[in-house]
């Protein structure tokens, strides 16, 4: 190893240091607010609590819920319906979200496995996740982060350590963040579309063509995924200066 190289690896192993430190730290503060068992309802009575900060307080919750705090996408979001309203509520999740959602992968690129082992639970579960995805990463994580339900901090962090590159991960938030925050409003806080009467046939039809849409995009994953990485080269092709 060059002289180079080992100055490299020590400033990258401070680096991971300290943002493992960060990390740990602010997780440790959180954990003791009682910040990590968070109700919906304690969430919502908390941000509106700060007053005319209220919006940025969610713009952070929504974003650190990504990265650092274990609290479920759909409390937030459905809190943030409550408090601000469909509109400002998608607006201000939708800022935060994309801002933790890219630091998180980030992290996971950056730090590796240390850091993806910690946010998964260990090492065995880092394992199940990358045989789950392997091959078929950007169709599967494009659904997982489509709809609303699947864990979304776990699984921006273990892309950065998949053959996954800045723009694919970019692109992918950009359209499946607008869906999925849009698809808890509108199917999970019970406000626009009620859990009675003909809301139940509306959340049934999209059940199902969810799951159909899912076991068609498995059957052609591999046609999906191909088309995918064609369209982020387009893009890419666009942002390179001629030489």
């Amino acid at each position: 190893m060059t002289k180079e190289s080992k100055k490299a690896l020590i400033k990258l192993c401070i680096f991971a240091l300290v943002i493992g430190a960060v990390i740990g730290g602010l997780y440790l503060i959180a954990h003791l607010l009682g910040w990590t068992k968070m109700t919906e309802e304690e969430l919502q009575s908390w941000i509106a609590s700060t007053g005319a900060i209220a919006p940025l307080v969610f713009i952070f919750v929504s974003f650190v819920q990504v990265t650092f705090i274990p609290i479920p996408a759909a409390v937030t979001i459905i809190a943030g319906s409550y408090l601000f309203g469909t509109w400002m509520a998608f607006v201000y999740s939708y800022i935060g979200v994309m801002l933790g959602t890219m630091l998180a992968f980030g992290l996971g690129r950056w730090i590796g496995r240390p850091f993806v082992d910690w946010v998964t639970g260990g090492k065995e579960k880092t394992d199940e996740w990358i045989a789950k995805l392997k091959g078929r990463e950007n169709i599967l994580l494009f659904f997982m982060f489509f709809f609303p339900g699947f864990p979304d901090d776990i699984l921006c962090t273990v892309a950065g350590v998949l053959p996954i590159s800045w723009l694919a991960f970019l692109i992918m938030q950009i359209f499946t963040r607008i869906t999925s925050i849009w698809g808890t409003l509108l199917f999970m806080s019970g406000q626009i579309i009620p859990f009675s009467g003909w809301g139940l046939w509306v959340l049934g039809g999209v059940a199902v063509i969810g799951i159909a849409a899912f076991i068609l995009s498995m059957r052609y994953a591999d046609a999906i995924n191909a088309w995918f990485l064609r369209f982020v080269d387009k893009i890419s092709n666009l942002f390179r200066k001629d030489p």
